[in-house]
């Protein structure tokens, strides 16, 4: 796809039903999968976008920002974070049971794959003002949640993921004994049950899209799943001064034994042949470890 328009219409429902709810909140939708090559693609159509509702989107994006810098502007979204976007609306198009059928179940691998090269081929933020101009965009990312539901009657049962129930399978409940359970499924647990995948192969490439927003991997450290681990874009990030006092300020936002734990966890998680990395992982979780435990101490004699 080169035609400028039809791109344009594209990225206008990338903003609209995946980054308005995903940074201003409400109903996520995602729309169809993008792949590499659109996605690389979609920078271009940014003129066309619609300016309302994006600078009601940058100012939560300064919010955001300033929970952890004195910020007063942030630089508009590159083409790097509309590919980024759009490799995030394809991963939650892998848990969409309806996206192929019996026959096409391999549309279901193919895109895995195809979210995977895309990752790959996003940079990490090239500097600590991109890592947090990127992470003000993502923040939310891991709140996001599927309700699933089932429903019982006295003759059968059927399952709905991330979609209601159709009002004839509520009628007469009394009747029928209709009951209804309601689940929260969280992103990371969104790939139990994907066609021809299995739910490793689902978190893994949740994983590897978390270490393009570096910031926001280490804002979101303490998470069960996908585990944190150390990658190059999160150890760049505090490998400098700027970098190591943001990924400071986003740790004390989380539970602080558990941000103690999963640091030294992961320093030692790095392999010994990659010595630097495992030297910049290790000083950097001694020097949260003191930091908290001083602040702490500080709180308790408070």
């Amino acid at each position: 796809m080169t035609d400028p328009d039809a791109i344009a219409e594209r990225l206008s429902e990338l903003q609209a039903n995946v980054l308005a709810p995903l940074v201003l909140g409400g109903p996520l939708h995602p729309v169809r999968p993008f792949g590499v090559r659109l996605a690389l693609l979609l920078g271009d159509g940014a003129p066309a976008l619609d300016r309302d509702l994006g600078s009601r989107i940058d100012v939560v994006r300064v919010r955001v920002a300033r929970l952890v810098a004195p910020v007063d502007a942030l630089p508009e979204l590159t083409a790097v974070d509309w590919a980024l976007l759009a490799a995030l609306n394809d991963l939650l198009q892998l848990t969409n049971h309806e996206l192929a059928g019996v026959l096409t179940r391999s549309r279901y691998p193919r895109l895995l794959a195809s979210v995977r090269d895309l990752c790959e081929l996003v940079p990490a933020p090239a500097d600590v003002a991109t890592a947090l101009s990127r992470h003000a965009t993502f923040a939310r990312v891991l709140d996001s949640v599927r309700t699933d539901a089932v429903v019982v009657w006295w003759t059968g049962r059927a399952s709905f993921r991330g979609q209601p129930p159709p009002p004839r399978l509520l009628r007469w409940r009394q009747l029928r004994n209709v009951e209804v359970e309601t689940r929260r499924v969280g992103l990371a647990d969104m790939g139990h049950g994907i066609p021809g995948l299995a739910p490793p192969d689902f978190t893994d490439a949740l994983a590897l899209w978390m270490t393009r927003t570096p910031l926001t991997d280490l804002a979101t450290a303490t998470r069960k799943s996908p585990p944190f681990a150390w990658s190059a874009s999160t150890l760049a990030v505090v490998a400098t001064p700027p970098g190591r006092s943001l990924a400071y300020r986003v740790l004390l936002r989380q539970p602080h034994d558990l941000a103690v734990a999963t640091l030294a966890r992961a320093a030692r998680e790095v392999p010994p042949r990659f010595g630097r990395a495992r030297a910049i992982a290790e000083s950097f979780a001694s020097e949260v470890a003191a930091g908290i435990k001083l602040l702490d101490e500080r709180s308790g004699a408070a």
